[in-house]
């Protein structure tokens, strides 16, 4: 899931041979170091255009914040465009019901990520909705992923060769007990990307307190056991990682895409930036009138 700079040679029609999932690529084009995202809850064109010229990819996230289809489809659009294709737009969908992995993919967006994913039979039913036949059972009318993808907009059947040819990233979240004992076979699965690590679910799942983080050491096993796994396979892995020291040890783990902020986060902490600065530009002042 890394290089989103499909385009139409404006004499031929040719295509640059799509590498959303030769991620390796890119990662080595980034020095090895792994690709630095932002969470987008925030259902705001102007938020995502700015977040776009500054990380590597996005995750627009369905699942936990109120967002309609149609907001989805112009946040992705709004990262596409700000970015010239540079960051990649994924969606994080709710569930695993056809219709949300349809209307994300359609947008055009570089890969979806799939909550709750326990077995590998739940993931085969993931890639049956988001796969083209005869790989799987998704329906064709991608009207609006051509401007996802800087595709002209009437290039429908050469998004369609990109998005068989392995050109969308399909990744299911890891984050219950029984994900973790199902990892290897959920992602042996045929069509699977990789995986994206839940932690704060996964703890709670194995009785650990909320968080993204923790030292226990069962909890760094399993982050260690879905890694391995996904390296075994031949797919990439990634999770959140807000702090420098959980950045540098999931890298170390060989996690090769990580979310290091929220976007209401760093709106808050700009807002209160901000507000302290001016604060501390008026200690000891004595405005004009109050002498």
């Amino acid at each position: 899931m890394y290089k989103n700079q499909v385009s139409a040679s404006q004499k031929g029609g040719n295509l640059t041979k799509p590498e959303t999932l030769r991620f390796q690529t890119h990662h080595e084009k980034l020095g090895g170091r792994p690709l630095l995202g932002t969470v987008l809850t925030v259902p705001a064109e102007m938020v995502a255009m700015l977040a776009a010229q500054t990380f590597d990819f996005v995750m627009i996230d369905m699942e936990h914040s109120p967002m309609t289809a149609e907001q989805m489809n112009r946040l992705v659009h709004s990262v596409v465009a700000a970015s010239q294709g540079k960051c990649l737009a994924i969606v994080r969908v709710p569930s695993h019901d056809v219709e949300w992995i349809k209307w994300a993919l359609d947008s055009g967006a570089a890969g979806i990520i799939v909550p709750m994913v326990n077995n590998a039979t739940e993931m085969k039913h993931i890639i049956s909705h988001a796969l083209y036949p005869p790989k799987g059972k998704r329906s064709f009318g991608p009207f609006n992923a051509m401007f996802g993808r800087q595709l002209g907009g009437t290039q429908m059947g050469t998004y369609y060769d990109m998005a068989q040819d392995q050109g969308v990233a399909i990744l299911p979240i890891i984050e219950s007990v029984e994900g973790l004992e199902n990892a290897e076979s959920i992602l042996a699965v045929d069509g699977v990307s990789g995986v994206f690590i839940g932690p704060a679910d996964l703890r709670s799942s194995m009785g650990l307190s909320i968080g993204v983080d923790g030292p226990e050491p069962e909890f760094q096993q399993a982050l260690t056991k879905i890694c391995d796994a996904a390296a075994r396979c031949g797919k990439i892995s990634g999770s959140m990682g807000t702090t420098p020291d959980s950045i540098k040890a999931r890298t170390e783990l060989g996690m090769k895409f990580l979310l290091v902020t929220l976007d209401y986060n760093v709106l808050l902490s700009g807002f209160a930036s901000a507000m302290d600065s001016a604060k501390s530009a008026l200690l000891n002042v004595v405005p004009k009138g109050n002498l």
